[in-house]
């Protein structure tokens, strides 16, 4: 999802041998083939334990059901869908309200980021996605990096940002003061949370992953009213 920028669809099912499943032939159904091939499939089983302890970060403790996981992280489910019509309905007309999954930190997750060298093309692959920014201001081939990439690399933190878009401007060189002056960030290492509407938030010189677990948390979702935050 993350590679692709496509959304996510997960077919929450159960596995009875003796008894068909009508979601799935629904599912695989022409009209509903096309339908689907704009998400990345996913099938989560509920006879499998870390599967449903996936499934109910969405709310979803029965099958079969349908979550759809939007790029800006929110989701949208519904249980009990067997016809092809209801699940064209579920994906195109009657969408429920998007909520924000509750995360499990448990369940094990990649540690990945995939770092733009430029506010420009973070920006660009945003705007496709509807994704909010990250931004890392540190130095090149200094403690400052390698103490925020500890930070970042914990689960907690990661979790937070993976579905955002991930941009550290500058290079060997330096650091890129322009983008630094754009969002007024004087002191580094910084993290800035850029969202779709143009507001952001800044930390500076982060002193542990909890200070960055408390600073993602208050930077989501995003507030049109709130302009700028800095937590110094």
């Amino acid at each position: 999802m993350a590679e692709s920028g496509q959304e996510m669809l997960i077919f929450f099912r159960a596995i009875d041998q003796d008894r068909p499943d009508p979601t799935f032939d629904a599912l695989r159904s022409a009209p509903l083939k096309q339908q689907t091939a704009q998400y990345v499939l996913c099938s989560l089983y509920r006879s499998y334990e870390p599967d449903r302890r996936y499934a109910a970060q969405f709310g979803v403790n029965r099958a079969p059901a349908l979550i759809v996981v939007h790029g800006d992280g929110t989701y949208h489910a519904q249980t009990g869908l067997t016809l092809a019509a209801q699940i064209f309905e579920f994906l195109t007309v009657r969408r429920p309200p998007r909520e924000l999954p509750v995360r499990n930190p448990h369940i094990p997750r990649d540690i990945n980021y995939t770092w733009h060298s430029s506010l420009e093309s973070a920006e660009a692959a945003a705007q496709k996605t509807g994704q909010s920014i990250l931004i890392a201001f540190d130095r090149w081939w200094s403690r400052d990096r390698r103490k925020l990439e500890k930070l970042l690399d914990h689960r907690e933190v990661h979790g937070r940002f993976a579905g955002m878009v991930h941009c550290r401007p500058g290079s060997i060189v330096g650091l890129d003061d322009q983008t630094m002056a754009r969002f007024g960030v004087e002191n580094v290492p910084a993290l800035v949370v850029v969202h779709p509407d143009g507001s952001y938030q800044v930390l500076e010189l982060p002193t542990s992953y909890e200070a960055i677990v408390r600073f993602a948390d208050r930077a989501r979702p995003a507030r049109s009213e709130l302009r700028v935050t800095s937590y110094k």
